[in-house]
């Protein structure tokens, strides 16, 4: 029975998502002769890979998936000429279309991945092919439930077979229909036996696996927890009970339903964060992404009890929760579908501005008038507008309560439900640390990085040394968010040891942890104590010497690392990057003859942290120590908060004349930091004042003037236009709309993809984009 072969493979790979890989590939012995087989050890093969990006193991799945395309279309050819039926909901075939699709993305992800132009350009094609089959089934799915997206368990009530037996001994005397089969059983089919067992034996599997008892752990409902982190000190999530999976949903309906809900959502989300050359391009052969719907349909996969829900799981998590986030959290604003709501709650008898031909001067029009009539419209569209923004910024107010876990969930911020998924699935797995890693990056991006620290500290060791290297770099960045730059800097050489995605970056991180903690030591600034006196892990003031030296060490070494690791045969974007930070330091040592410790610009690590969302992160406490550090290398005293002095001789730390773009790297840093600290208005001040009068040719920042393109530090130049649109975002709200946009747009229009840092930068910016033109207010006024 095709369920059988099914719910064997989704226990393999729910072993996997527990961090038991040995016993997945085990039971997957059979996986050269069965096409669900070869799936899961592709699924397995694959989730390795993505986790590590180690190249051996990104080409050894990539061989398993190419075999499960072209097994998986075979048996969909079978199925549909001798219409052998597996659901009695699609069509002959589909599970195996299924497995088709979700092999060629798979598989299109990981040659995105490789270092082979050729293989990028079939990814493609593979990506294409994935596509069109999804987009078939997808919209066979919404005709069934009449437009809606919905679970396995939604859309079989939607067609009124809820009401099919699972298999169960009560049952058999009572129908001849069950959920695993899509035809009636005749009366002799009935009274076999082997044919009943092997029935109550799928659904004994497929209860177990949902319940979580099926590999061996404590049922769900047992290690469930209703807290994030510490229990003794964390509220309760509140909210309604979420139903993960339904037993009496046939095996194979639920696959391909969860499927098509995780692949084509997943699709859909990627390609809306393209950067938009390559965009267009893509849908112009076919490809169109709604970030929106793909998110959509992600939920939905990740409410099913099997792989898809823990990889649907994951995306989410990525997306709303990851080091970096494809949304800054500052842009609060409604979606579209929330400012429909917005629109209907409009006075419908009020008038539009168009349909009374009234001008904007017209509502400034004297109290004399004689068209009375006018005035009184004006005055009632005015208040409609202020209406409208009063809607608006409740909702906006939604989404702050929804980002701290208070509210209904939105697009941009999940609210308690992704809260509720993530600790199902640490009930669910005990033994991963994958959903440990998990729940520390939610910890940490609700701004409890001690707890997440902690959180990662208990960890055993994984059997995947892949999870265990991520969780390492992780703690690492949220050590150099708190400012613990010794421990950081020792974590990040140790993590060369598990890792070798790229040593010339891990090396110079610890270089330039040292050398802050040297610059902590030189100028006295440091954290103050805990409550409880606990300097655990603190810069010490005793090491100032050891510190320099080592940091003059790592970043002596960090170059002669670079190239050891390739991403599609050129040179990582970070190590590039890394290159270009050195030569500065070699040239300017060759012209003042300094030490090299003192030739070291703005606060490398600092500059490094805006790339992993860290000042989204930082503690109030640490933002205000940053914007100290920061100033470290001021060459002039202007404003005592942002250029630092020297108590001993009343001048500044810098041992050389500050250049300028160290300075508009140094301001553009701290005006982010006075932006999270509240201190909108000296923030925006800082930028326009210290960055981006440098930038444009009237030495204004006009989001209309012609802009200069920077050499040294490339990636600044869009990244502070970027801050700019958020800058008149939190200080304008919906009034700052258009020049967000205009600033957004200029910051997109960058050209070329040859900066260091392109890709994290632009994708942060369309997302930005897209989220803005779900407001606009002048066609809805």
């Amino acid at each position: 029975m095709p369920a059988l072969k099914l719910e064997k493979a989704l226990k393999a790979m729910d072993y996997v998502l527990d961090d038991r890989p040995e016993e997945a590939f085990h039971l997957l012995g059979d996986h050269e002769e069965v096409a669900i087989s070869e799936l899961a050890y592709g699924v397995c093969e694959f989730l390795e890979a993505t986790l590590g990006f180690e190249d051996q193991t990104m080409h050894h799945a990539s061989d398993i998936l190419s075999k499960v395309e072209s097994k998986a279309w075979r048996e969909k050819l079978i199925s549909e000429k001798n219409k052998i039926k597996a659901s009695a909901i699609y069509p002959p075939g589909t599970e195996f279309g299924v497995a088709y699709a979700e092999a060629n993305l798979l598989n299109a992800l990981l040659m995105l991945m490789s270092e082979n132009f050729m293989e990028t350009a079939k990814a493609l094609i593979k990506l294409r092919r994935a596509y069109h089959t999804l987009d078939v089934m997808s919209k066979s799915m919404e005709k069934m439930s009449h437009g809606e997206l919905t679970t396995a368990a939604e859309a079989v009530k939607n067609l009124g077979l809820d009401e099919i037996s699972h298999c169960s001994s009560d049952s058999v005397n009572s129908t001849s229909h069950f959920a695993d089969i899509p035809v009636p059983l005749t009366n002799r089919q009935l009274e076999d036996k082997k044919v009943i067992i092997k029935l109550e034996s799928i659904y004994r599997m497929r209860k177990a696996r949902i319940g979580g008892s099926h590999i061996g752990n404590p049922p769900v409902a047992k290690a469930l927890r209703t807290h994030l982190g510490d229990q003794e000190t964390t509220p309760q999530i509140e909210g309604k009970e979420e139903q993960y999976g339904d037993p009496d949903i046939a095996s194979v309906d639920e696959y391909i339903h969860s499927g098509v809900n995780l692949c084509f959502g997943i699709l859909q989300v990627v390609l809306s964060l393209l950067p938009p050359g390559l965009g267009r391009v893509l849908s112009i052969v076919g490809f169109k992404g709604s970030r929106e719907n793909g998110l959509k349909m992600v939920w939905k996969a990740s409410q099913e009890r099997n792989i898809h829900g823990g990889i649907g799981l994951l995306a989410l998590l990525v997306f709303y929760d990851g080091p970096f986030q494809f949304t800054d959290v500052d842009f609060d604003v409604p979606s579209i579908s929330e400012m429909k709501i917005i629109e209907e709650k409009r006075d419908n008898t009020v008038p539009s501005l168009q349909s009374k031909n009234i001008t904007s001067n017209e509502m400034d029009c004297d109290t004399d008038s004689s068209d009375i009539g006018s005035f009184e419209t004006a005055v009632s569209l005015q208040s409609t507008v202020s209406s409208i923004n009063k809607i608006a910024q409740e909702k906006m107010d939604l989404e702050r309560k929804a980002t701290r876990g208070d509210g209904e969930p939105t697009i941009l911020h999940p609210g308690p439900k992704l809260v509720k998924t993530l600790l199902h699935a640490r009930a669910l797995f005990p033994n991963s640390n994958l959903w440990l890693l998990q729940e520390s990056r939610m910890l940490a991006g609700r701004g409890r990085l001690e707890e997440a620290v902690k959180l990662m500290d208990s960890a055993n060791k994984s059997q995947m040394k892949q999870v265990d290297a991520l969780m390492y770099f992780d703690r690492c960045m949220l050590l150099v968010f708190l400012h613990r730059f010794e421990r950081a800097a020792e974590e990040f050489i140790s993590l060369m040891k598990v890792n070798s995605y790229s040593h010339a970056l891990y090396m110079y991180f610890a270089g330039a942890c040292y050398l802050e903690a040297y610059r902590m030591c030189e100028t006295g600034l440091f954290l103050p104590e805990d409550k409880d006196g606990d300097t655990h892990d603190r810069v010490d003031p005793k090491k100032k010497e050891e510190y320099k030296m080592l940091a003059e060490k790592c970043l002596l070494e960090a170059p002669k690392l670079i190239g050891k690791k390739k991403f599609m045969a050129r040179i990582l974007p970070f190590e590039k990057f890394v290159n270009r930070k050195f030569k500065e330091i070699i040239q300017r040592k060759k012209e003042t003859q300094l030490p090299l410790i003192d030739c070291v610009g703005t606060s490398p690590i600092h500059e490094l942290a805006y790339f992993w969302n860290g000042y989204n992160r930082m503690p109030e406490n640490c933002l205000r120590l940053s914007i100290k550090l920061l100033g470290y290398n001021a060459s002039r005293i202007i404003d005592p908060e942002l250029d630092l002095v020297n108590p001993k001789t009343g001048k500044t730390y810098s041992s050389f004349a500050e250049t300028r773009e160290q300075g508009m790297i140094r301001n553009t840093l701290q005006s982010i930091s006075l932006r999270r600290l509240g201190k909108l208005e000296k923030g925006m001040k800082v930028l326009d004042e210290g960055v981006l009068c440098y930038i444009t040719e009237s030495g204004r920042a006009d989001p209309h003037d012609k802009l200069f393109k920077l050499s040294e530090n490339p990636w600044l130049y869009p990244t502070a236009l970027y801050e700019k649109a958020l800058f008149c975002w939190k200080i304008n709200g919906v009034a700052g709309l258009q020049d967000s946009m205009d600033w957004l747009k200029k910051s997109q229009s960058y050209g070329g993809d040859d900066y260091e840092l392109s890709t994290r930068v632009s994708m942060k910016t369309k997302a930005a984009i897209d989220r803005l033109e779900d407001l606009d207010f002048e066609s809805s006024i």
